[in-house]
C-alpha cells in the first residue's frame, strides 16, 4: 500500500510535522496494541506443558495401531518359521509307514524331549515380543502425540486463529516440524497485523477525504470517500475473521 492520502487544499491547513503528529496519534488511540508473540523455546523443559501430561501408552492415532499390528504379525511369522523346521521332521517320520514300532517309539520320545525344551523357549520368546511391542508402541506414542496436537491445531489456524501455538513434551518427535508450523503461524500474525494498522490509517485518511468533500460540496470527492469507506470496511470485516492476539 502506498503513503496515506493527504490534502493540500483543507480548510484550516496546518503544518506538515503537526499533522503528521496528530495522524500518528489517532492511529495509535484507533489501533488495538500489538502483541508479539515469542517463538517457542528450544529447552526441552519449556516443551512440557502441564495440560499435555504424558500417557505412555494412550492411543491418538491411527497409526499407532497399524505399527503395533505389523509387529506383532512379523513376530508370529518368526515363531512359525522357527517352529516348522525344528517339529516338521518329526512329525513327517511319525507318519512314514516305513518306519518300524521301535523307530517310530524313539521318534516320539524325541519328539516330546523337544516339545518339553520348545515351550520354555517360546513362552521367553513371547516375553520378549511383548516388550517389543510395548517400546514400539511407547516410540510411535511420541510420533503420533505431535500428529495428534498438529491435526487439532490445523483447523484452527485455518478459522484464522493465528495466536495459537503447538507445544510439545518432553522426548517427543517432530520437533523441528513443529517449530516451522510455529513460525509460519507467527509469521502469518505479524503480516496481519500490519495490514490491519494499515486498515486503520487509511480509514482516517478516508475520514478526512469525507470531511473534505463535505467542506467543499464536492460530489465527486464525496463518492469516492463513500467508495473508499465501503472498501476498507469489507477490508476490515475480511481482517476480523483474523484472530491476532491471545486471549
Amino acid at each position: 500500500m502506498g503513503h496515506p492520502l493527504r490534502l493540500a487544499d483543507q480548510p484550516s491547513p496546518q503544518p506538515e510535522g503537526a499533522d503528521q503528529s496528530n495522524r500518528a496519534e489517532e492511529a495509535a488511540r484507533a489501533t488495538p496494541k500489538l502483541t508479539v508473540v515469542p517463538s517457542p523455546e528450544k529447552d526441552p523443559q519449556a516443551r512440557e506443558s502441564p495440560h499435555y501430561k504424558r500417557r505412555l501408552f494412550s492411543v491418538v492415532h491411527p497409526l499407532q495401531i497399524r505399527m503395533l499390528l505389523q509387529v506383532i504379525a512379523y513376530s508370529l511369522i518368526v515363531f512359525i518359521l522357527l517352529a516348522i523346521p525344528m517339529f516338521s521332521p518329526l512329525v513327517e517320520a511319525l507318519d512314514n509307514p516305513a518306519f518300524s514300532w521301535e523307530e517310530r517309539a524313539a521318534v516320539a520320545n524325541d519328539l516330546l524331549n523337544l516339545h518339553a525344551r520348545f515351550w520354555p523357549w517360546a513362552m521367553g520368546a513371547c516375553v520378549v515380543v511383548l516388550i517389543n511391542c510395548l517400546h514400539s508402541l511407547q516410540l510411535m506414542h511420541r510420533v503420533a502425540g505431535p500428529l495428534y496436537r498438529l491435526r487439532k491445531v490445523f483447523p484452527k489456524i485455518a478459522d484464522g486463529n493465528l495466536s495459537i501455538r503447538t507445544t510439545l513434551r518432553q522426548d517427543d518427535y517432530l520437533a523441528p516440524e513443529v517449530d516451522l508450523v510455529n513460525q509460519m503461524t507467527a509469521q502469518l500474525q505479524s503480516k496481519i497485523n500490519t495490514i490491519k494498522h494499515t486498515q486503520v490509517i487509511l480509514a482516517l485518511d478516508a475520514a478526512r477525504v469525507k470531511e473534505v468533500a463535505i467542506a467543499k460540496s464536492d460530489p465527486a470527492l464525496t463518492t469516492l470517500a463513500k467508495q473508499m469507506e465501503q472498501n476498507l470496511a469489507g477490508l476490515k470485516t475480511s481482517l476480523d475473521t483474523f484472530k491476532t492476539h491471545s486471549g
